[in-house]
């Protein structure tokens, strides 16, 4: 770094804490020419660039600040904060590798390790703190959640529990260790489990941040130990939860409506064989209706990667139309792309995820929401392919409302909300189904469960995908979805109708439905 440069990036440094941005900004843009200054200048300049609501020009900064990092631990810990805030996760795990190969300080191992973690992606978080761990990282309740939690996506199923158990004796009160035990469904040790988190509970008011998370976790281990107090477990829950987020009907319904109208999107040329890139496929439908289950067993007979529940649908739509927000659909997001951008969406969709398909012709973006986006994928990508996965509506219902969806799914701790969404969802399906588009399949969930391989031959005939020369039925190794303990028990009919175990405190829920036209809801599963 010469002299006249450090001096300049000392002077953007004051304007920056004074709020003279402006000047600020023209000293960052300059120093981007500097060898040595220009990923931190990029990294300023991309903190500017969120803050003005441009997440293109975040994205672009943040790939600069990637190309330009020197074999600097701290600055590729910084890099790799920035490339996951804008949805690089390629890059990422170039510098978590990275640094993995350099002598890394404890803290830049954990952070990143913690991001990655925070990212689903349990490989290469594990890999990051087992380092940090071997470098004198205190193995504090913290950390071994996160490694018991990493582990479980990884269907590491004992060493997941062991290391749960551990952050619980150093914790009792770490609520998501907890309902990370309960996901696991171990039979040994659940009376155990039941007496500690009905504890945890004696010590925690309602209005504690972490109290529905424990309700939703007594409730899981009541309902595996058949518990007729687990109803009440996760109506205290959903009350509690209900009340800590927000969702609007009205903002609803205008996303869905907004969903309709991109149908209308005239769809992109099938060109399927005649790109080099793998072909997409996404799996699409309400979650926890099988679409993870649905995805493995695809994975298994088609020559198609496992490529988790992406976001970058969304934040590449966001990048490309400069709407900052969370990786999620709303309503102006969707509202009226052109054409011309539904075809620069695909573009961007393409370079982003590709990667992903590991040398496979195919690769499945299995984030369910991306059912809101039907219309536009299918003018954006003339390659891809969607399976449309529905489920009884009152075992769709169920599955929703019983789940810890965290930062998504708001819909979900009301009955009747929860409801309003699922007719939603069956009224955008009716429509796409009127498309008739070869793209697309549909698949009940309750008739996959009872002939999983005539289902999947359909599906894959239909949509034409290229079978694997030799197939199996066994999930993949890695499975990142709340479904994943569930995924591994294979595939059986034991989930049909299981909304009939409380079909008297679900009666709300069904009556919501048939008022909405879903006169049949819970037919499927008798």
């Amino acid at each position: 770094m010469n002299a006249d440069a450090n001096l300049r990036w000392q002077e953007a440094e004051a304007l920056t804490a004074q709020g003279q941005e402006i000047r600020a900004r023209a000293i960052y843009l300059a120093l981007t020419g500097d060898r040595a200054l220009a990923p931190f200048a990029h990294l300023r300049l991309g903190v500017f660039a969120r803050r003005d609501g441009d997440p293109d020009a975040a994205q672009q900064h943040a790939l600069a600040a990637f190309r330009s990092a020197c074999a600097d631990p701290e600055l590729l810990e910084l890099v790799a904060k920035s490339l996951l805030r804008a949805g690089l996760v390629q890059e990422a795990l170039a510098c978590a590798d990275a640094l993995l190969r350099l002598d890394a300080p404890v803290g830049a191992l954990a952070e990143v390790g913690k991001l990655l973690s925070d990212h689903m992606l349990p490989e290469a978080a594990l890999a990051l703190l087992g380092r940090a761990l071997e470098r004198g990282l205190p193995a504090t309740p913290a950390v071994r959640y996160l490694i018991g939690l990493n582990r479980m996506y990884l269907g590491h199923t004992a060493q997941a529990q062991e290391a749960l158990e551990a952050s619980l004796r150093g914790n009792a009160e770490l609520a998501p260790a907890h309902w990370a035990l309960a996901k696991l469904a171990a039979p040994d040790g659940r009376a155990a489990r039941i007496d500690r988190l009905r504890a945890a509970l004696a010590r925690t008011p309602g209005s504690a941040p972490d109290a529905p998370l424990l309700w939703y976790a007594l409730f899981h281990e009541l309902d595996r130990a058949d518990d007729a107090a687990a109803w009440e477990s996760l109506q205290h829950g959903m009350r509690l939860r209900r009340a800590q987020v927000r969702h609007s009907e009205a903002e609803d319904e205008a996303l869905f409506d907004a969903a309709h109208r991109a149908l209308r999107l005239p769809p992109a040329a099938d060109s399927t064989g005649t790109a080099a890139e793998s072909t997409p496929i996404f799996v699409v439908g309400m979650p926890r209706t099988g679409t993870t289950l649905i995805e493995q067993a695809l994975c298994a007979r088609v020559d198609a990667a496992s490529a988790g529940e992406l976001r970058d649908l969304t934040l590449q739509l966001r990048a490309l139309r400069r709407q900052p927000g969370p990786p999620h659909f709303d309503a102006r997001l969707l509202e009226a792309v052109t054409p011309e951008q539904a075809q620069a969406l695909g573009a961007r969709y393409l370079e982003r995820s590709r990667w992903r398909a590991r040398s496979r012709a195919c690769y499945i973006d299995k984030w369910p929401e991306n059912y809101l986006a039907a219309g536009l994928l299918l003018a954006a990508l003339g390659q891809a392919r969607v399976v449309w996965v529905q489920r009884d509506p009152m075992d769709a219902c169920f599955s929703n409302l019983k789940e810890w969806f965290a930062a998504s799914y708001f819909y979900s701790y009301d009955p009747k909300e929860t409801a309003r969404r699922c007719a939603r969802f069956e009224r955008l399906g009716a429509a796409l189904r009127e498309r008739a588009d070869a793209r697309v399949a549909f698949l009940r969930y309750e008739d996959f469960v009872r002939a999983p391989e005539s289902c999947l031959d359909r599906v894959i005939d239909r949509l034409g995908l290229p079978r694997r020369t030799s197939a199996s039925l066994a999930p993949e190794a890695t499975i990142v979805t709340a479904s994943a303990n569930q995924v591994r028990e294979g595939i059986s009919t034991r989930h049909v109708g299981a909304w009939r175990r409380y079909a008297e405190p679900l009666s709300p829920l069904r009556d919501e439905l048939e008022r909405l036209g879903l006169e049949r809801a819970g037919d499927a599963s008798a």
